[in-house]
């Protein structure tokens, strides 16, 4: 079997969300093609000049799913979601407090991510 270029996953993807919106509804389907696949997509691109080169083409056909507002919205809610309570360590143990900061450095790590991933959605608009 023939791996797929990242050309032909994001545009399977961008495929398969025509179908999740029709089934799920518009919240269902940007959350998987922005939430679970673009952001995956850009990760694996941080490592991947192949999957890096793609974004541009990637985000202009999520521009043509989507329209601004709903891009928008979708990271008014995701960064809603991500938000930490402040008071999460009170009464943490030593241990406890170790693997609380090793997860903040891994959502800081994808709050950056997501933020130029929505820069770069937004910068040209839909």
């Amino acid at each position: 079997m023939a791996l797929r270029t990242p050309e032909q996953i994001w545009k399977d993807c961008c495929a398969a969300t025509v179908d999740i919106r029709a089934q799920h509804g518009m919240r269902g389907a940007i959350e998987y093609l922005i939430g679970d696949k673009l952001m995956m997509f850009a990760q694996t691109g941080e490592t991947n000049p192949e999957f890096l080169a793609e974004l541009p083409a990637f985000s202009k056909r999520i521009r043509k799913l989507f329209t601004t507002a709903e891009i928008e919205d979708h990271f008014e809610r995701a960064e809603y979601a991500a938000r930490v309570d402040p008071d999460i360590m009170k009464g943490a143990s030593a241990e406890e407090i170790e693997q609380l900061q090793e997860g903040f450095e891994d959502d800081r790590r994808s709050q950056e991510r997501r933020d130029w991933v929505k820069a770069m959605l937004l910068r040209s608009g839909s």
